[in-house]
C-alpha cells in the first residue's frame, strides 16, 4: 500500500477501539505517560476527552464543537496497529480527531477549505447521527517538522492507504490556515453557555419568539428571550445544543443571522 517508490510492503493492519466510545490513548506523547489536559464537549455529553496541544488539537476540538454541521465528536477514537513485510516491528498510529459530520462539511475540506471558515458556516436544518459521515482528522502544528522526516513520511503513507483502504475519510490539517484566532475568540464567548441546561420550556420559549420566521437576528432574538445577559446566554446555549445555528462568519455581531434548525413549529398555524 505504501507508495511505489517506498520498498516497505504493507503486511497486516488491525483497528482497536475502547468500549463506549472512550479514547483509546490516554498519553500525550511518547515521553509522558498522561494527557497534557481534558475538555468537555456539548458534542460528547460533556464528557472530558483528551489533548495533546493546546494550540492545535484542543482548539480544533473546540472550533469542531462549535459548529452547526458537526453532530459528535471525540479524540483518540481507536488505534491503528499494522507491520510492513520482513520487519519484526509493529507499528501502531491514533488520529487525533473523530468527528461526525454533514457531507457539504466534508466536501468543503476535501477541495481545501480552510477547516476556521467550514466551522462558521451557519446551517438550517437538523443532521440525524445515520446521515453523519465520520472523518479522522490528525492535526499539526505549523512548525512540527515530523512529516518531512523520511521514516514518520512512510509511516504515515501507509496510514493514508489504509484509510482509503477502508474507505475512511482522514485529514492531516495544519495549524495554518486551518486554526483562526479570531473565531477563536468568538467561541470562547459562545462557550459561556455550553453547561446551561436546556429543557423543554427554553426550546418552546424559543420557538415562540421566532414565530412565523425561519432567521432572526442575533440581538432580535436575545431581546426577545430576555436581553443581556440572560437571553444572549440562552442562544448561545440553543446553538451549542444545535436547536439553532448561528452564523459565525463574522462573529457574535448584533445583526448575525440566526436560524431555527428544529423542525417543530409551535403556534404556526393559529
Amino acid at each position: 500500500m505504501p507508495k511505489d517508490k517506498d520498498p516497505y510492503t504493507l503486511d497486516y493492519f488491525v483497528f482497536a477501539r475502547a468500549e463506549g466510545d472512550a479514547p483509546t490513548r490516554w498519553v500525550a506523547s511518547g515521553r509522558r505517560t498522561h494527557p497534557v489536559g481534558l475538555i468537555p464537549l456539548n458534542k460528547l455529553k460533556h464528557h472530558g476527552v483528551p489533548w495533546e496541544s493546546r494550540a492545535v488539537e484542543r482548539n480544533a476540538l473546540r472550533m469542531l464543537s462549535a459548529c452547526s454541521r458537526v453532530v459528535r465528536i471525540n479524540s483518540q477514537p481507536h488505534s491503528l496497529f499494522f507491520g510492513f513485510r520482513g520487519i519484526n516491528w509493529q507499528f501502531r498510529y491514533t488520529p487525533d480527531i473523530l468527528a461526525h459530520v454533514h457531507s457539504s462539511f466534508l466536501d468543503e475540506l476535501l477541495e481545501g477549505r480552510p477547516l476556521c471558515e467550514a466551522v462558521a458556516e451557519p446551517f438550517h436544518s437538523e443532521i440525524a447521527f445515520e446521515d453523519a459521515v465520520p472523518v479522522l482528522f490528525e492535526m499539526k502544528a505549523t512548525s512540527d517538522k515530523s512529516l518531512d522526516e523520511p521514516s514518520n513520511q512512510t509511516k504515515m503513507n501507509s496510514v493514508e492507504a489504509i484509510y482509503a483502504h477502508v474507505d475512511q475519510p482522514f485529514l492531516v490539517l495544519t495549524e495554518r490556515p486551518h486554526i483562526n484566532t479570531d473565531l477563536l475568540g468568538t467561541i470562547t464567548h459562545l462557550e459561556a453557555g455550553a453547561r446551561d441546561r436546556i429543557g423543554d420550556l427554553e426550546r418552546s420559549r424559543c420557538l415562540f419568539a421566532f414565530g412565523r420566521e425561519k432567521c432572526m437576528t442575533y440581538r432580535t432574538l436575545s431581546e426577545a428571550l430576555g436581553g443581556q445577559p440572560k437571553g444572549e446566554r440562552l442562544v448561545k446555549a440553543l446553538h451549542l445544543k444545535q436547536f439553532l445555528s448561528i452564523d459565525l462568519r463574522r462573529g457574535l455581531v448584533p445583526n448575525a443571522p440566526v436560524w431555527l434548525r428544529q423542525q417543530t413549529e409551535i403556534g404556526r398555524d393559529v
